[in-house]
């Protein structure tokens, strides 16, 4: 006789089972009917976990930024203590994202689902928040930190909606230059009322 399943594995089997259709077929195609189908299961069976479409498109968001937290998580313990390891982490993750050729429809289809869902756009606004208050904390000076976040999410942005992205040569330069742009300038521990990065645009404009 075989197992039953968990509710934690029937919610993974309908999360991977949505994943699969966004991938696939994009975010119209992704019904009720479909994703109960997809993953083997009747729409009761769907509707007892999730409701409403809504419910399960903001399951959907929370399955995979918990795994995009996972991952963060792993490569922030690689880094170590020295600064601007989580923003390292950060770009890291994103990266492995885009590079990724699975994940572009996948991850097209959540931001058009976040734009039409508001329970999933304020799951990923207080993600943002909370991203960018490690970011902040990663001991570079915080201007600074925060614009090189703005190039990471950049990168994803064009990777992900085909705007225009680099070709992979540049991209590849583009990564890397990011990657070094984490590991300074750090934050002014002696001078509060001067960061370094106004040192740096002072320095620019003389």
């Amino acid at each position: 006789m075989s197992q039953r399943r968990t509710a934690l594995e029937t919610r993974q089997l309908l999360f991977e089972a949505c994943s699969r259709i966004l991938r696939r077929e994009g975010l119209t195609n992704l019904t009720l009917d479909a994703v109960s189908e997809e993953a083997g299961l009747s729409k009761g069976g769907l509707l007892y976990h999730f409701p409403t479409k809504e419910s399960l498109i903001e399951g959907l968001f929370e399955y995979h930024n918990d795994k995009f937290e996972t991952r963060l998580q792993i490569l922030a313990e690689e880094e170590g203590d020295e600064p601007g390891a989580w923003l390292r982490a950060y770009a890291r993750a994103s990266i492995e994202q885009i590079t990724d050729s699975d994940n572009a429809g996948l991850y097209a289809s959540l931001f058009a689902a976040e734009e039409k869902y508001a329970s999933a756009h304020q799951a990923m606004r207080r993600k943002y928040v909370d991203w960018q208050r490690r970011i902040e904390a990663s001991r570079l000076d915080p201007t600074w930190a925060t614009l090189v976040r703005f190039a990471v999410d950049g990168l994803w942005f064009a990777e992900m909606h085909k705007y225009a992205p680099p070709d992979e040569a540049r991209r590849q330069k583009i990564i890397e230059l990011i990657l070094s742009l984490t590991r300074g300038p750090l934050r002014d521990e002696v001078n509060d009322e001067q960061s370094t990065t106004e040192t740096y645009l002072e320095n620019i404009r003389s």
